[in-house]
């Protein structure tokens, strides 16, 4: 079984290759720059600099170590281990930071009563 592509793959060999008008304009437009869509270098894998082992996070976010447990069971936070060591993805942390994020609306804020 082969590996699936991914979407970023997909869409850069639709701009580099397609003659759809869409994908004709995108290179009209974007000749002679450095867009990621248009260059030949290959997609890179994450970087190991964007992984994060257990304790980095646990400080980050400071959290307790059954916390960050509970977020691994419950399947809130994707992970990889190698052997006995666990490690995230930092991308991983900041989407569940800002899927979750809450802005409560002050009260009467600015207003005398």
């Amino acid at each position: 079984m082969s590996k699936p592509k991914l979407l970023a793959d997909i869409l850069k060999d639709y701009f580099q290759n397609s003659n759809e008008p869409l994908a004709v304009e995108f290179r009209k437009h974007f000749v002679g720059t450095e867009h990621p869509l248009l260059s030949e270098k290959p997609s890179e894998e994450t970087p190991l600099a964007d992984w994060l082992d257990a304790q980095d996070v646990m400080q980050a976010l400071h959290i307790s170590p059954r916390t960050l447990q509970t977020l691994r069971s419950n399947g809130t936070l994707p992970f990889s281990r190698i052997g006995n060591k666990i490690y995230y993805r930092r991308q991983d942390i900041l989407k569940i930071l800002s899927d979750n994020y809450t802005m409560y609306k002050i009260k009467d804020y600015g207003h005398n009563k």
